[in-house]
């Protein structure tokens, strides 16, 4: 297995993500709201590059069918229904409805990695039912840090570092670039205070200053949700235990 991390999203090209099994992390906060979503019985999820992208989508739908999320500089994009605050997607509002999804990095990183052979969403909050996955696919890897601003994010890369720390128990792999020893390396110096260590990255600050505290402490529950939204049809659904007959996707 070849392992390839982008500690930002804004260099990956197709060449990159054909053929191989894609992560995409996006911890604070567009990963923790997709898994969330789902979870709690979204449909799906629709990740869109920008909002006219999502409008066109809005405008084909049975407005009782979707809500729109999504944020521009953190907060709540003016007239969506939602934010992109994992707490705002409880059951009692997201059960049944499809969210078309509209944040500054995460669904933009996702955009860009369509097309790969199995796209799949990680964070903290599933990141041993990444690991089964990406074990059970048996593809090469690429795990795509989304960032933030077109720069690393220190939460992104921590939560790589640990993928890639319990994908690796046990195995050698066969090529590991150097963006992945980076994430390793620094997921391994700060485990011991991994909680201490995120609360303390730029980007969490940043959130906890505007006023999210709260969804920076959900995002670092470890593997609080063992679900896996996977990308099929231009969205993201629940991804569901394959029968023995069956391959993986």
């Amino acid at each position: 297995m070849n392992v390839e991390v982008f500690l930002t999203g804004s260099h990956v090209t197709e060449e990159d993500v054909e053929g191989r099994t894609v992560v995409v992390i996006d911890v604070l906060r567009a990963s923790s709201t997709i898994i969330t979503a789902l979870a709690n019985g979204a449909r799906a999820v629709i990740p869109v590059a920008d909002m006219d992208q999502a409008g066109k989508i809005a405008m084909n739908l049975d407005p009782s069918t979707y809500l729109l999320g999504g944020e521009r500089d953190g907060d709540r994009i003016d007239g969506y229904h939602l934010g992109n605050s994992p707490l705002e997607y409880t059951p009692d509002v997201v059960e049944g409805k499809t969210i078309i999804l509209n944040t500054t990095n995460g669904t933009r990183t996702i955009w860009n990695a369509r097309n790969a052979e199995h796209l799949i969403v990680g964070g903290f909050l599933n990141a041993n039912r990444v690991v089964q996955f990406v074990r059970e696919a048996g593809l090469d890897v690429t795990i795509i840090c989304a960032g933030r601003n077109n720069r690393v994010a220190l939460d992104d890369a921590l939560c790589a570092g640990l993928l890639l720390h319990r994908l690796w128990e046990g195995r050698e792999p066969e090529y590991v670039s150097d963006a992945a020893h980076i994430a390793l390396t620094q997921y391994l110096h700060d485990r011991d205070r991994l909680a201490d260590a995120l609360r303390h990255s730029n980007h969490a600050r940043w959130l906890i200053e505007k006023g999210y505290g709260a969804d920076v402490e959900y995002c670092l529950q470890l593997d609080a949700l063992p679900v896996l939204p996977y990308y099929r049809e231009n969205r993201l659904v629940l991804y569901r235990e394959r029968q023995p007959s069956e391959s993986v996707g």
